[in-house]
């Protein structure tokens, strides 16, 4: 068996995501002026084109391996924070960690104008309750009793560190909204002769940018219940013989000790639904479940009280009667006599019982899918027609069917219930619209395309494990405020939207992003701008706290500062989710990426012009922040999420998994990293003293790097590729693989093994080391398949999947429809990344003439 998924701090795995510094590796790197009056110089007109040099392309590099001590990120020292996937560890000096709020530039534009010169956008990623590393201090927790925290009046800001206080102390200046306000007597103090409160070091809220306040009885508009956990399963013929049932079984009885070790407040309730609907209770004093069968799924209902299926785990018989339906569900729903089981769906009718079940407590729902839904309550229509691919009605198999799902996910918000979807089908499920159910409600939808319990069972088991065994909060309501000036005017993540500026998230974990896009409503005059979240939520211990995260940067009126202090991880996080957004309810897939494509010339257009003005004006200049912009934006380009034709389910999964994405996540989704297994340094994916794992180098994404006696690992940030070369030595393969059965067309059933028994320093456990670190913190699991050349009688679709994700390299010809490229304009996504670099470059001269 594989080693367990490590679960650490986001970033530790990943230290490969830093780009190359300075002159290191990419095009001559350009210093942007430090005044506002030489950023506004525009350069000389450029007199020819000058090819680009390939040995100066600016690429990703492995974090270099040092023995100096993971880099400290002080929040007030006025630099960038490090690559979110590089190792830190924040000191919160009165500004929030990077790990809680992300901003796109670290810098804010004093009026649009600006914003809109630059064509970057302009946002935060947030993350309420990250996971902190070790090194990290927790968010301290204050309580103010029945008065609750300190607020302006005005706007409702919470007090923060840059609350100005007055008048001796009497008064405090809002920093979100400028107006004045009276202290109150208990929480008055001095002034120190630079005017700030004496106590500011001995009070959290006065010196930490991540506060948690104990919430006052009025903030608690019900009753706090225990935290209810719902699975409701699918028994279908399909479900039965892919396997999902068997594994669904041990998933929950995994979670079930999970929770009864870790959480003793949880109940934990269990149902089934094929053509009719299976409810599981206890009633008080009995020794065996109770069974109730409802076959009426177009007027469903629950036969039981809700407090007789979720059972608490308190109580020592009421866990074992959990533990007693799990092992009679797979003798109900066996197969036996060769009678073939029901393939009816009434997953609708499940999920809505599910719903009234939890209506009075709150919680997760947690469902199992398998097949389409196809009979009573929420019936879906077969509607994935291969015919409509590439033509101007694919859009509509992206839009719900009918409003039973979205009818569904609002009453779910309402009564504080979430809903997780696990789809496990051989076939079309019509993501799309189950999917509302997960985005309305806070919930994750998790996707094993071809459900097999050989291939898919431990993916499916690590996922909720993680699902159930990270932090997470219920109960959630967060609010987003800004300073005079500016405003929030997108928003993106999984949560339901009652009022315009509440997200209400029934349930939040460590794992939930939102992201924002900020616009402005007038021109901004203070020096600096802030930005604050409020998340209303309740612990696993059942305690009603408010956490406040708060962000303070400084305002520029100068472009150079902007592009300077630019964080790309946040804009290309940002920039799938606004794509995703426009694909789904806006444009075709051919817009989508041409704006990608102009957003990223008209941004170094502008750079060049205005902010590197002593450079030859045929070079091609890149501020040093955004350097990998182009190929960024060439992965973008060329994943399959911005093209039509694609497997509709496929995108719809991949619509949700950007749409809740953390920052750490998208560099590798729209540029995986290679890695060669057969020539790591001797430090790589060894443990060094301080605990650390140093990565081996990444490779150029291109078919060069790709050797015939090689082995090389792909990390696309959701799955792993292995591929073994023809010339592999045999030695290698037979440490990592084990006995390779050879066929006429080629090594067959090709597994990674692990040796338990295996040095540190050995191949295997290097590369098991690996994998490990790249598994780690990820919203779901990573699957490792492994890619030959004859992964497949005749030619291998893994490994034109492989080779296609090599995005410095042409297109493969017929990857896309000509369709669906359309014009020779939109084409550029064939491109190689030097081809599509002098693309840019070509743009931007043309733009001076």
């Amino acid at each position: 068996a594989p080693p367990p998924a490590a679960s650490s701090m986001p970033g530790q795995q990943n230290g490969y995501r830093s780009a190359a510094p300075g002159g290191g590796g990419g095009y001559p790197s350009a210093v942007p002026p430090a005044t506002a009056a030489a950023a506004q110089t525009p350069a000389r007109k450029p007199k020819k084109e000058e090819r680009i040099d390939p040995a100066q392309i600016p690429r990703w590099s492995p974090e270099h391996k040092t023995d100096e001590p993971v880099k400290k990120f002080f929040t007030r020292s006025g630099s960038s924070p490090p690559p979110s996937t590089h190792p830190f560890v924040a000191v919160d000096e009165g500004n929030c960690s990077p790990r809680f709020i992300r901003m796109s530039t670290n810098y804010v534009a004093n009026e649009a104008d600006l914003v809109e010169q630059t064509k970057l956008c302009i946002g935060a990623i947030i993350q309420p309750l990250a996971e902190l590393s070790p090194a990290e201090e927790p968010p301290p927790v204050r309580e103010f009793g029945n008065d609750g925290p300190i607020r302006c009046n005005t706007c409702r800001a919470y007090i923060n560190p840059f609350f100005r206080f007055i008048d001796h102390g009497r008064t405090f200046v809002c920093n979100m909204c400028g107006s004045n306000n009276k202290v109150p007597e208990w929480y008055f103090c001095n002034l120190d002769s630079a005017g700030f409160r004496r106590d500011r070091n001995e009070k959290a809220e006065l010196c930490r940018g991540s506060v948690d306040f104990i919430a006052p009885a009025d903030y608690c508009d019900t009753d706090v219940t225990d935290p209810c956990y719902l699975f409701v399963v699918d028994v279908t013929y399909s479900s039965l013989m892919t396997g999902v049932l068997d594994s669904a079984i041990e998933c929950i009885r995994t979670s079930v000790d999970f929770l009864s070790e870790n959480n003793p407040r949880a109940r934990v309730g269990i149902m089934t639904y094929d053509k009719a609907m299976y409810f599981y209770s206890v009633k008080k004093g009995s020794t065996e479940p109770r069974l109730d069968v409802v076959a009426d799924v177009d007027d469903a209902f629950v036969p039981v009280l809700p407090e007789t299926i979720l059972l608490p785990l308190s109580d020592e018989k009421q866990t074992d009667m959990v533990y007693k339906v799990l092992e009679l569900i797979p003798k109900l729903h066996a197969i036996d006599n060769g009678q073939r089981a029901e393939e009816s769906s009434c997953f609708g009718a499940a999920a809505h019982a599910g719903q009234q079940i939890l209506a009075g407590f709150g919680g997760k729902m947690i469902t199992i899918v398998s097949s389409l839904p196809n009979l009573g309550k929420g019936t879906l229509q077969m509607r994935n027609d291969i015919k409509l691919y590439h033509s101007s009605k694919e859009q509509s198999l992206l839009v719900p069917q009918g409003s039973f799902y979205q009818n569904l996910a609002t009453e779910c918000a309402q009564t504080k219930v979430s809903v997780d979807v696990f789809a496990c089908g051989s076939t079309y499920l019509d993501l799309a619209t189950i999917g509302v159910l997960s985005r309305t409600t806070g919930g994750q939808m998790y996707y094993y395309k071809g459900f097999h319990s050989a291939k898919h069972g431990e993916a499916l088991h690590r996922d909720m494990y993680r699902n159930i065994s990270r932090y997470t909060a219920f109960g959630g309501v967060m609010v987003i405020r800004t300073s005079a000036g500016l405003s929030v005017s997108e928003r993106y993540g999984n949560y339901f939207a009652r009022e315009a500026s509440e997200m209400e998230i029934p349930v939040i974990n460590c794992d939930s992003s939102f992201g924002v896009m900020l616009s402005h409503d007038s021109k901004v005059t203070t020096k600096e701008a802030c930005v604050q979240t409020a998340l209303l939520y309740t612990t696993p211990e059942g305690q009603r706290r408010i956490r406040i995260h708060t962000l303070s940067l400084p305002v520029t009126s100068a472009l150079c500062n902007l592009f300077r202090h630019s964080d790309l991880d946040t804009i290309i996080n940002l920039s799938l989710k606004q794509g995703v957004s426009q694909i789904l309810y806006k444009v075709i897939p051919k817009s989508a990426r041409h704006a990608l494509v102009q957003a990223c010339i008209d941004s170094l257009f502008v750079y060049r012009k205005y902010c590197s003005t002593q450079h030859s004006p045929g070079q091609l200049i890149l501020p040093e922040p955004l350097k990998l912009l182009p190929l960024a934006t060439l992965g973008m380009m060329k994943h399959n999420l911005f093209h039509s034709g694609q497997q509709v389910d496929e995108r719809a999964f991949l619509s949700a998994f950007v749409n809740s994405m953390p920052t750490y996540v998208a560099c590798s989704f729209v540029d995986p990293c290679l890695f060669s297994l057969t020539e790591m340094p001797e430090f790589a994916c060894v443990e060094a003293k301080d605990g650390r794992v140093f990565l081996p180098p990444v490779l150029k994404l291109s078919s060069d790097s790709i050797k015939p006696d090689g082995i090389y690992l792909l990390d696309n940030g959701r799955e792993l590729f292995i591929w073994i070369g023809d010339q592999a030595p045999q030695s290698m393969l037979d440490e990592l693989f084990g006995v390779v059965q050879y066929h006429e067309n080629g090594p067959q059933h090709v597994q990674l093994v692990y040796d338990e028994t295996a040095e540190p320093t050995s191949l295997n456990a290097r590369v098991w080391t690996l994998i490990v670190q790249l598994r780690k913190n990820c919203p779901s699991f990573k699957t490792v398949s492994i890619v030959t050349k004859h992964t497949h009688t005749g030619a291998s679709l893994d490994e034109a999947q492989f080779f296609d994700q090599l995005i410095e390299d042409p297109a493969r010809k017929n990857k896309w429809d000509a369709s669906d490229l359309g014009s020779k304009r939109d084409a550029v996504c064939n491109m190689s990344y030097i081809d599509f670099l002098c693309h840019v470059h070509k743009k931007i001269q043309d733009k001076f003439i």
